[in-house]
């Protein structure tokens, strides 16, 4: 397997806010008007700059107009590489 095929997938993940993004996410937070209270993200067009690229990276999708998901199928590598990312 050719793993520099990986990173556009890994990039989207090396900002901390798409990380936040992500983490509220998962808590719960699916809509556009909650991800734009996450601490870092300054305006609507920094949110969906942010969002753009985790959608196409495959880490998020698109739940109707302004709700957003993650895939079930990445969770579980989601958390796999974040837990791996710890020190």
């Amino acid at each position: 397997m050719d793993w520099g095929e990986q990173t556009p997938v890994l990039a989207a993940l090396s900002h901390p806010a798409r990380v936040h993004i992500l983490r509220e996410v998962l808590r719960g937070a699916g809509a556009a008007a909650e991800l734009q209270a996450i601490d870092g993200i300054e305006s609507t067009g920094q949110l969906y700059h942010h969002v753009r690229q985790l959608t196409a990276a495959g880490w998020l999708r698109t739940e109707g107009r302004a709700r957003y998901s993650i895939p079930p199928e990445r969770i579980i590598p989601l958390l796999v590489i974040i837990a791996c990312a710890q020190r």
